[in-house]
């Protein structure tokens, strides 16, 4: 894990890590930080940069609630006594992490979805919309999550969360998790329509304007690919079951726990998507949930 802060702007930092961690100064002494990363490692070294440049950690913004982005939160907000903000849903989530394991599984969580890829523990998290911070404002960038926000400072540096990933993590996760699909995409062209000076997405590198974009498009493309894959898969008419399996088959993908769920999960986001563009219908027939193409 690497522990060199990058500065990015005047009071604009960036832990470039894995999971990308801001901090934004917001006087002499006082720092926001924007997402705490996977685990209490992420908090320790935080804790590390802060005591070694002699910050007090005033307020956690997380851009959602995926675990991976609040996995530091319950240590610094014990340590620090200090506020965490998001969204209304997202801080829903990160203040009862039984939600996320939750959702992706539609019950109460089987033994093996607790797992810190899907679940962290709780923080007291509250509406972002209740305060306003000198020198930072809130983007709603819903979509990959119910109510994921984007972060973007006076420095002209915008934190994207996980609107958008690497070209290296497309290549390598052929499907990516995402709740509302229309929205990720609507998100993707609303952030090509911005001019910032930075982008940084929570995983890949902190680009300008141009190399963003490139990245984004890079997004899109893998986007547009997996929707053409599943259409493919429906042809006139397939099961649910059916069409799992096939994708994973196509993908390659030898699941476990959660890759099936989060995966199952995500194809039903590409469902909803096809369905708003009365693409495909949803019936139940023969107990089964069967997806039906609709041709115009």
């Amino acid at each position: 894990m690497n522990n060199k802060l990058k500065k990015i702007g005047k009071s604009t930092y960036c832990l470039d890590n894995p999971v990308n961690i801001g901090f934004y100064l917001l006087d002499d002494n006082n720092i926001c930080l924007i997402d705490t990363g996977s685990s209490k490692d992420y908090a320790k070294l935080i804790e590390k940069i802060l005591t070694d440049n002699n910050w007090n950690l005033k307020y956690i913004i997380n851009t959602h609630s995926h675990a991976d982005h609040i996995g530091g939160n319950y240590y610094l907000q014990k340590k620090y006594n200090c506020k965490i903000y998001s969204s209304v849903i997202e801080a829903s989530f990160i203040s009862n992490t039984i939600l996320e394991p939750a959702l992706m599984y539609g019950a109460n969580p089987i033994k093996s979805l607790y797992n810190r890829i899907l679940y962290a523990a709780s923080s007291n998290c509250n509406n972002i919309a209740d305060i306003e911070i000198d020198g930072i404002k809130i983007i709603d960038l819903s979509g990959h999550s119910p109510g994921q926000i984007g972060i973007l400072t006076d420095d002209n540096v915008f934190f994207v969360g996980d609107a958008y990933t690497s070209k290296e993590i497309i290549e390598k996760y052929s499907i990516q998790y995402m709740y509302d699909v229309k929205s990720v995409i609507e998100k993707l062209n609303y952030i090509l329509s911005t001019d910032f000076k930075f982008y940084v997405p929570s995983h890949g590198l902190i680009e300008s304007k141009d190399q963003a974009f490139n990245t984004i498009e890079k997004n899109k493309i893998a986007i547009l690919k997996n929707m053409d894959i599943i259409k493919n898969i429906i042809e006139s008419k397939i099961s649910y079951n059916d069409l799992l399996k096939k994708v994973f088959s196509i993908y390659k993908i030898n699941i476990n726990a959660i890759q099936y769920h989060v995966i199952s999960a995500t194809i039903k986001s590409f469902l909803r998507y096809l369905e708003q563009e009365n693409l495909i219908e949803i019936i139940y027939d023969n107990n089964e949930m069967i997806i039906k193409s609709i041709t115009t």
